[in-house]
Parts: C-alpha cells; structure tokens; sequence
C-alpha cells in the first residue's frame, strides 16, 4: 500500500513550499505583533520613521590566507541609522560598529565572539558612547522551504552614564526564499529578532534600563545576489520598543539597506 502524500500537498511542491512560507509569515509577524495587540495599546504608540543602511562583511581567513584554516571566521559590520528629525529633515541618530571572530564547528553552524561600538546621537547634541562585548551561536543552511537562518546573541553592555553592566538577549529568526517569476538570485526575505533585557541597570534613556523585554524588530523585504560574494536586501524594517515608564510605547517605521559581502575560501 503506497502511503506517500499526494504531490499537491508535498512540501517538495511549488504550491506547498508556496503555502509553507506564508504560513512562517503569518506565524512571526503575529508573534512580533502581540505587544501591541490590543487597540489601546495600538493608540498609544508613538510612531517614528527612519532610514538604516547597513555593510557586513564575513568570511574566513583562508580567503585573505590560502594557509589558514578555513574554520576561523572573522565578521566586520558597520550601520548608521538615522531618523526623522524637525522638518522632515533626517539626522544621523545611532552608529555601530561591530568586529568579531568565529569558528565552524560545522557548514552550517558557528560560534562567535565578539566586540561593538554604539554612539547615540541626541537631539540636544549630547552623545553617549556604549561598549558590548557580544557572543552568539549561528546556524544557516537551505531547506525545501528556502534558507532559514537560526541566531541567539547575548550582550555585555557598558554606558558611560552609568556604572552598571547591562545584559541583553537577542534571538533572530530569517528566512528567504527564492522568487522564481524574479531575476535568477532574487528572493523574498523576512526576519524577526526579539531583544530582552536580563536585568535592571542604573544608565540609558528609560527605553533600555528596565528587566524584560526591550524591542522587538521584524523585517520584510526582498534580496538581490549580485555576484557569490555581494547581496543585497531592501525592506521594510519595524521596531517596536517597550518603554516601560510614564511615556508611550514607540513604533518606528524604518527604511533599511543591507549590503553583505560573504567572503569565505570553499
């Protein structure tokens, strides 16, 4: 007796990877979403726009070195983000940058150490440095429904407007798949990373000194391959963060660039 699911319903089939990848969809925006369920709570956000452009770089030693191992991996990331300011001007709000080495322990999984720099930029000309000390795990690789990337990050963070360190947990969830009606190397992308803050701090602006959780921002968007090593993704970014004090909540409806240069010695 053949008990093998028809085709139509296969995972393996156009309509069913299809009907798999909008249930992910459905899946993550709702859950990015519950915070801010409710109606009073929608009519409480305080909305924002910006603009972030984004450059990655990773890859192994071996493609700077033939005779280093291909197993150690570095990481080189810089962002600036810049939001709406006073008429409809954009000023630079927060830079980043974040050096890092990693090893694979396999193809597809990675562990990483690593350091960062933020400045916050406010709007009455005060900037406050922070520095993270960062460690994560990674795991990417492609599926019958597209490539999933699986990521939990935790931070050491230090303010110089406060002497306590600060803890963060971030989980990050992608998925792309590719679009077929599309130029050969375009596919459609959406991520979402959840941030949470393990305990109180003395420093930082009400919007990161409480225990719980801190934002969360959900991408939506689509890729472009140029070559093996340079991709692009353009989207739709929404960040939403949890005061936790007598002022509202904030949405902040995000412009986002993503350039990334994958540089690795096969």
């Amino acid at each position: 007796m053949n008990t093998q699911m028809p085709y139509r319903y296969s995972i393996m089939s156009p309509v069913g990877r299809c009907l798999s990848a909008l249930y992910l969809v459905i899946a993550i925006v709702a859950c990015s979403l519950m915070p801010f369920a409710s109606p009073a709570a929608w009519a409480e956000l305080q909305s924002d726009t910006g603009v972030w452009g984004v450059a990655m770089a990773r890859g192994n030693f071996a493609y700077l070195n033939p005779d280093l191992s291909k197993r150690w991996l570095w990481w080189a990331e810089g962002q600036a983000r810049f939001r709406e300011c006073c008429n409809n001007n954009f000023a630079l709000n927060q830079s980043l940058l974040r050096p890092g080495l990693g090893y694979a322990l396999t193809d597809q999984s990675t562990v990483w150490l690593g350091y960062a720099r933020v400045e916050n930029y406010l709007p009455n000309h005060t900037d406050i440095p922070e520095n993270r000390i960062w460690e994560q795990y990674m795991w990417s690789g492609k599926t019958p429904l597209g490539a999933f990337t699986f990521r939990p990050r935790l931070e050491q963070r230090f303010q110089a407007n406060g002497g306590d360190m600060g803890s963060r947990f971030r989980q990050f969830l992608k998925f792309s798949w590719p679009i077929s009606f599309l130029p050969e190397g375009t596919d459609f992308v959406l991520w979402d990373e959840v941030f949470v803050n393990l305990y109180q701090t003395d420093w930082g602006p009400q919007v990161q000194s409480h225990q719980g959780l801190d934002q969360n921002r959900a991408f939506v968007g689509i890729g472009y391959r140029f070559t093996p090593e340079i991709k692009t993704e353009i989207g739709y970014l929404n960040q939403y963060i949890d005061v936790h004090s007598s002022s509202n909540d904030r949405m902040n409806n995000i412009f986002s660039v993503w350039l990334f240069f994958d540089l690795y010695k096969k």
